[in-house]
């Protein structure tokens, strides 16, 4: 039998979901710079759904610190190449690196995976972000974005657009670079300025209340599956409702376990 899902319900988790998302931002801020955190979790997420535990490894053993000092995308690319075990040669490398500190490339998982989205290639696609905020940092390229977008949004299309400019940068897809956007640069800047700078803060969650909700995933697939609705886009009409969700479909889950 399909259940009967309330989208005053999905709103109030969807708001559950975000804030879920802040708090582990804000007890990952407790324990390490501000910067090799949204490094930490960007890097976590280019692992979805197979190597994460890799990439987290990869962005520990070659942290954002080191890479800042590398200066050029080509010698990032090739530093954190060699680190994850995907090529020998020590080629163009600062002498001080150190290359003993590696990972094998057998612990990377290839299978029923698209060769764009193969390991190796993501992490060629990332050195483009990496190399645009050594000067910087990478809180302060996303905060700088933000501030230049920041406006009252009217509609969906500006909130999309949005979205797309703060995430102006190279290397990643546009589908890609908005789960990133979500799932880790807006909760990451509420907790990091959530007594800094109110503005940027209102700004993000405004955003997070308009903007249309992310292409279908295994997740919003299995709850469409179970759910009494005619009309599944006129129920889960924003991102908020979207996570709302996936959320629901995630207490049910853990419910079962």
């Amino acid at each position: 039998m399909k259940e009967e899902v309330d989208i005053n319900l999905l709103t109030h988790l969807g708001e559950k979901w975000l804030e879920s998302k802040i708090q582990r931002m804000k007890n990952l801020l407790k324990i390490t710079e501000p910067d090799e955190v949204l490094y930490r979790e960007i890097m976590l997420s280019l692992g979805y759904p197979k190597n994460k535990i890799q990439f987290l490894e990869l962005a520990l053993m070659l942290p954002f610190g080191e890479i800042k000092k590398l200066k050029e995308r080509e010698k990032i690319e090739k530093a954190l190449l060699y680190r994850a075990g995907f090529i020998d040669s020590k080629e163009g490398l600062p002498d001080y690196f150190d290359f003993s500190l590696r990972m094998n490339k057998s612990v990377w998982d290839f299978k029923r995976i698209r060769p764009a989205n193969y390991p190796d290639k993501r992490i060629i696609g990332i050195s483009y972000l990496l190399a645009k905020t050594i000067s910087d940092g990478l809180i302060n390229f996303f905060a700088q974005n933000i501030l230049k977008e920041k406006k009252k949004i009217k509609n969906q299309k500006e909130a999309k657009k949005c979205v797309e400019k703060i995430m102006n940068f190279k290397g990643i897809g546009i589908q890609r670079k908005r789960e990133m956007f979500f799932n880790i640069i807006l909760p990451f800047c509420i907790a990091y300025y959530e007594n800094q700078n109110s503005n940027i803060v209102q700004f993000l969650k405004e955003i997070f209340e308009i903007h249309p909700p992310l292409p279908e995933n295994s997740i919003i697939k299995t709850f469409k599956s179970m759910i009494n609705i005619s009309n599944y886009s006129k129920l889960v009409s924003s991102t908020k409702i979207y996570f709302g969700a996936q959320f629901y479909i995630k207490n049910i889950q853990n419910k079962i376990e």
